[in-house]
């Protein structure tokens, strides 16, 4: 079953494709108190219940409604920083039955091609990071098996395998999380 942020107005579903847009999905918090702030700052109401809404176990907030800052990027899966509160929410979405029959206004349609841009020279800066930390360790790496070939504690041989391994590891690591 694909999940959608529960937010109201965000049309963000977890597909397949979904974290190479950069769009990551978050389980709401089992401490309460968390739990809490982040249901107060959805804003959201339960129309059934006539109160605030109340999450179910598999509901999820899209990356759309956290600052950059929230999150922990030094992991190779992104998290959110621990406490952490939603703070992104269109005010108008859930007063517009039908959003997407409004036409933005120029100037709001030039702030948004605007982010996009900057969200796409911050990915393209990351990218180039995440090469230049991956050329950097295929480097060290190499001068070791070279290190060990020339102490012989390697063959040829077996120095011939590692950095053959090396690059497809290398190789294989790039296209899954950056190309594909």
């Amino acid at each position: 079953m694909v999940k959608c942020c529960s937010a109201i107005g965000c049309a963000s579903r977890c597909l397949p494709n979904s974290k190479l847009k950069g769009l990551t999905f978050h389980v709401f918090p089992t401490d309460e108190n968390v739990k809490r702030k982040w249901v107060l700052a959805m804003k959201r109401l339960d129309v059934n219940a006539a109160g605030i809404w109340e999450p179910k176990k598999g509901d999820v907030l899209c990356s759309r409604h956290f600052k950059k800052t929230d999150f922990d990027r030094s992991a190779p899966n992104i998290k959110l920083k621990p406490g952490v509160i939603p703070s992104i929410f269109d005010p108008s979405s859930h007063l517009q039955e039908h959003s997407y029959s409004v036409m933005d206004s120029p100037k709001k349609l030039k702030h948004k091609l605007d982010h996009v841009i900057s969200e796409l020279e911050d990915t393209k800066k990351s990218l180039r990071n995440v090469l230049d930390r991956e050329k950097r360790f295929q480097k060290s790496l190499r001068k070791t098996i070279r290190e060990l070939k020339d102490e012989c504690l390697i063959s040829q041989e077996t120095a011939n395998r590692l950095e053959a391994f090396c690059w497809e590891c290398c190789q294989e690591s790039i296209e899954r999380d950056y190309i594909s």
